[in-house]
């Protein structure tokens, strides 16, 4: 059995081969977020958040047998790897050369990359992390475990009254309180649209409002830009020959987007992927309006299997998710050296000074 490897950090060179991707993908992986044109943005956006982003992709008889998106950096020597996105890429090698692609993964960081330290996140169980454990130990290396924050999932194989008294009284009490909060304010409606430069015009309407306004510097950055690549992306999908739905749901006041909700499907799977909502209107909580009523329509139409917040943020507890735990994998050439390392150079006065340098930098540029 031959197998190749390719090293991919150019995004010209990836977006060459992306339909061998996309239909390697169609039947492999039920990921839309491994789609080439969502995978393009995060290479994108991880270059102009200072890494380089590169993507292992593994090969038998031209056919795609595994990958890794990753990105990796060097600072003071030292030069780290990590998943490309540790929620939208929790696994990688989707075939049965398991073994083989994760030798020759480590052995390239390790051996010739000089990496010093790799993280990694999967989904608890998943039998890469098990393979992955085994190569390091043959190797010597440290390979260390930490919990991650997990994927919320609402399983949609029950009638939408049943889900609502799986529920509870109190969550159900609160929907309604906020409903007729929404109602008293005045006129409301709730539709989808395609992504297209009139809906993305609203949602930044929205975000002009939005808690992420208050951010500075490059924490109001980075939330722009992963808004705004996130978008480009779906907007690039090819509409003949998808592997993603997508639309963009809107709550309208008064005919005022007050807020939105990205769901993309695939494989009878709606992700719930980005949300906000204008801050002014907070007191009706129009976010929870928007997102219940729509949780309600993946019961009450019954095309939909499941539903997934790809994270597990706190405001998701409403709808009562299973939590598909995760883990991050921490593989270090030598946990002594990093020890080291850190102190050196993340804590001593020079490296605080250049944060406070690179500080005055983004919020000269995002005030």
């Amino acid at each position: 059995m031959s197998i190749s490897v390719l090293v991919i950090s150019d995004i010209a060179h990836f977006l060459r081969m992306k339909d061998v991707w996309d239909q390697s993908l169609r039947d492999r992986s039920a990921n839309p977020l491994l789609c080439s044109c969502i995978l393009a943005e995060h290479f994108k956006l991880s270059q102009r958040l200072g890494w380089h982003p590169f993507l292992f992709v593994f090969l038998s008889g031209g056919r795609l047998i595994g990958f890794a998106p990753l990105v990796t950096r060097l600072r003071f020597g030292f030069r780290q790897v990590c998943s490309l996105n540790q929620f939208v890429y929790p696994d990688f090698f989707v075939d049965d050369y398991r073994e083989i692609c994760t030798n020759s993964l480590i052995g390239f960081l390790f051996e010739r990359f000089n990496c010093e330290s790799l993280e990694i996140t999967f989904e608890d169980g998943s039998v890469n992390q098990g393979v992955l454990e085994s190569v390091c130990n043959e190797r010597g290396l440290y390979f260390h475990r930490v919990p991650a924050e997990g994927e919320a999932i609402v399983v949609a194989d029950i009638s939408l009254e049943s889900f609502r008294s799986f529920l509870g009284g109190g969550r159900r009490k609160k929907f309604n309180r906020i409903a007729r909060k929404v109602a008293a304010k005045g006129s409301w409606r709730i539709f989808g649209v395609e992504p297209d430069s009139n809906s993305l015009e609203k949602i930044w309407q929205i975000e002009k409002h939005s808690w992420k306004s208050n951010l500075k510097g490059k924490d109001k950055a980075i939330k722009n830009w992963d808004l705004s690549h996130f978008l480009c992306g779906v907007q690039r999908n090819n509409k003949n020959d998808s592997l993603f739905e997508s639309k963009i749901w809107f709550l309208e006041l008064d005919n005022v987007p007050i807020s939105y909700q990205l769901i993309m499907k695939r494989n009878r799977t709606a992700y719930f992927i980005k949300t906000s909502y204008d801050s002014r209107f907070s007191e009706i909580s129009p976010g929870i309006f928007l997102i219940n009523d729509l949780v309600e329509r993946v019961f009450r139409e019954q095309t939909i299997d499941k539903i997934s917040f790809v994270s597990n943020q706190p405001f998701v507890k409403d709808w009562k998710p299973t939590v598909r735990k995760r883990t991050t994998v921490k593989i270090e050439q030598n946990p002594r050296v990093s020890i080291i390392w850190r102190f050196l150079f993340e804590n001593r006065l020079s490296q605080r000074s250049t944060n406070f340098f690179e500080y005055l930098k983004w919020k000269r540029l995002y005030p």
